[in-house]
């Protein structure tokens, strides 16, 4: 068992330091048995070491020259299973369109999310970025369907290595456009009465400049998070905020803009003030505009 784990960190590091599999290959013969040639150590496939790690991209060349076995286990590593079909003998039915579609994919998972930048997704995004990934098996949700294991989930997402959605470009040109909004004053919380759903004048302002914002950037999503404060029952609370996450998606529907929002509620689960009377009470209940 030691051995394996030696043998495995190797790979690991010498795949930081190679810009191909076969100068991988070649590095890790070299580091078990500097004596023998490489033909004597043939089954380090190139599918075993992009499962181990490896982001290097493939010719059509190379797929071609893998085995079914390694082309499966290339589609698993990547995401890309569900892609594999299968006879009624179990062997590989689509070889030549499994080989375009990792061609296509460019067999790269590309930049991957940060544990803080996991953190600041809701559960709902946690959970598709987890089936996405393969790693549906580490969702525990409760008895109420929400997800029971946040932490551990964005522990094991961050150390798997989730991709990104979009190009390290898009997503910094998204970001600045947020962070020139958040600078500009525009509100990012709208506050309500209690037991209220309701959407004054003043918060209609408020969300015109809002979906202006979201009409000039249009790769920028919303996620309106719906809050309530702690009095009444924690269901009462869960569909009192996301009814007023809905009010305001609903004004900013006339925009047209309703595919690109995400509605969740928080219920009185996540207060910004804790003492036990009105001065806090008005600041819990809110919905927060959330841009990604």
């Amino acid at each position: 068992m030691t051995k394996k784990i030696i043998l495995l960190s190797s790979i690991f590091f010498l795949s930081s330091c190679s810009t191909s599999v076969s100068e991988l290959g070649d590095k890790f013969l070299d580091l078990i048995n500097p004596s023998d040639d490489a033909v004597e150590v043939a089954d380090l496939t190139e599918a075993q070491l992009i499962a181990e790690g490896s982001s290097s991209i493939f010719s059509e060349e190379d797929l071609r020259k893998l085995s079914n076995t390694d082309l499966i286990q290339i589609a698993e590593a990547t995401g890309f299973a569900d892609l594999v079909k299968l006879d009624e003998n179990g062997n590989l039915a689509n070889r030549e369109e499994l080989i375009q579609a990792l061609l296509d994919a460019g067999l790269t998972k590309g930049e991957t999310l940060t544990k803080s930048e996991l953190e600041k997704l809701s559960d709902s995004e946690l959970i598709k970025k987890a089936i996405e990934s393969g790693n549906a098996d580490l969702i525990v949700l409760g008895d109420d369907g929400n997800l029971a294991n946040r932490e551990e989930l964005i522990e094991a997402l961050a150390q798997a290595g989730v991709a990104k959605d979009e190009s390290s470009g898009q997503s910094s040109a998204n970001q600045e456009a947020i962070d020139t909004l958040k600078s500009s004053g525009v509100e990012s919380v709208l506050y309500f009465a209690y037991d209220d759903t309701e959407i004054d004048e003043e918060a209609t302002r408020v969300i015109i400049q809002h979906a202006n914002f979201m009409q000039n950037n249009p790769s920028v999503n919303l996620r309106l998070e719906g809050h309530a404060d702690e009095r009444g029952t924690r269901e009462y609370n869960l569909a009192l905020g996301e009814n007023r996450a809905l009010s305001v998606e609903e004004v900013l529907g006339l925009y047209n803009l309703e595919d690109r929002i995400e509605v969740i509620s928080f219920g009185e689960e996540s207060p910004v003030a804790f003492t036990h009377d009105e001065s806090a009470w008005k600041l819990n209940r809110r919905v927060e505009f959330v841009y990604y």
